[in-house]
């Protein structure tokens, strides 16, 4: 059985990667011109290029692993601009997070806040650069230039936008949980067990910025997983799992969120205080945020059948494409010499800050023409 679940792991990492890799190089390399001659056709490619990546491992994890997704709480319309608040229990939240996406809302819709980090790893660092995910340092002064050049951005985009981010900044383990009960005590708040006290700078600026023409509701999300555990990117190559993943989902519309920025404040951190009350039954009493409410009514079947849809369409994209370019590669010396050359290119707009930020230069110039 342990066998089963390394190979299972291994299978995993691999075809994710070599897909995260060889994506961006053939697929998305050649819109690559498209950032200086047509940006927001830069943009729309590859929002739709990169759904089907992120189908990829939502696929593996359900289909191949057997993960079950449960879903309660309110469901929030598939086109509303919204940003995404979630406790962060471990360093795969986001991944297992698409799970839900696929079901309930749109996958080229959505953004993350991640670290800085991720930005340049080979392949899925392109991919989410081309993406405009936004990728910070947690050092609000080399942070806050960006982040108010990218929210701008989405402020005038024309498309639909989910912002995903984790207040907490990191996610929760032992080292992250001992600095958030010293941030507790310094300021005299309650010690929690199930979550880390929210950082409300980042979250308070987000949602101020995208109130000036970019935001219907603040959706809010708790995440509980059938084992108390900080799954991190080595388990997937085990082939360590969660067995379920429940996710809670409350709605609250703009109208009704607090206007200014200390009432924002005070209602995020509400909101987690509500969130260790809601985890600590979770763990303590079945594993159950409760009965499934509103996203159980309707048309659950259909749902489902879709969604399984997408991921078998995902999973025949990918073992084609693989395959095709494996044979290219190796028949062909010219297609060898291809990827290589967007691999170089990748490589180098990586290192002069990236495409994303390449992507909001240029998208800026009409602007500064106009205001001369």
């Amino acid at each position: 059985m342990l066998n089963r679940r390394l190979l299972k792991g291994v299978f995993f990492i691999a075809a994710t990667y070599s897909a995260a890799f060889l994506g961006p190089l053939v697929v998305m390399g050649p819109t690559l011109i498209l950032l200086w001659l047509r940006p927001s056709l830069f943009r729309w490619v590859n929002d739709r290029l990169m759904v089907w990546w992120l189908v990829l491992p939502t696929a593996l994890l359900e289909l191949m692993f057997g993960v079950k997704i449960v879903v309660t709480g309110d469901k929030a319309p598939k086109g509303e601009n919204a940003v995404i608040i979630m406790n962060h229990r471990c360093r795969l939240d986001w991944l297992f997070f698409w799970s839900v996406v696929a079901r309930y809302g749109e996958l080229k819709h959505e953004k993350i806040i991640m670290k800085h980090e991720l930005k340049h790893i080979p392949g899925p660092g392109w991919a989410m650069q081309n993406a405009l995910y936004i990728f910070l340092k947690r050092r609000w002064e080399q942070d806050e230039s960006y982040l108010n050049s990218v929210l701008s951005y989405f402020v005038n985009y024309s498309d639909c936008l989910q912002l995903l981010l984790f207040p907490e900044g990191t996610n929760f383990e032992d080292v992250s949980k001992q600095k958030s009960d010293s941030f507790a005590k310094k300021n005299n708040l309650p010690f929690y067990d199930y979550v880390l006290h929210p950082r409300v700078r980042g979250f308070t600026y987000c949602v101020e910025k995208l109130r000036q023409g970019k935001l219907d509701a603040i959706h809010d999300v708790t995440v509980g997983y059938s084992e108390n555990y900080c799954f991190e990117e080595l388990d997937l190559l085990r082939g360590n799992v969660p067995s379920e993943i429940h996710f809670h989902i409350q709605r609250f519309s703009d109208e009704e969120l607090p206007q200014d920025s200390q009432g924002l404040e005070e209602w995020c951190c509400n909101q987690w205080k509500d969130k260790e009350d809601r985890l600590k039954r979770f763990y303590t009493e079945g594993k159950q945020f409760g009965a499934p409410s509103e996203l159980a009514q309707g048309k659950q079947d259909e749902v489902e059948t879709a969604v399984r849809f997408l991921f078998l369409k995902g999973l025949i994209f990918w073992l084609v494409f693989s395959i095709s370019v494996s044979f290219l590669m190796y028949i062909s010396a010219l297609v060898r010499w291809y990827v290589l050359l967007f691999g170089a290119v990748f490589t180098l707009l990586s290192l002069c800050g990236g495409t994303d930020k390449i992507f909001l230069q240029q998208s800026q110039k009409p602007l500064n023409i106009k205001t001369k």
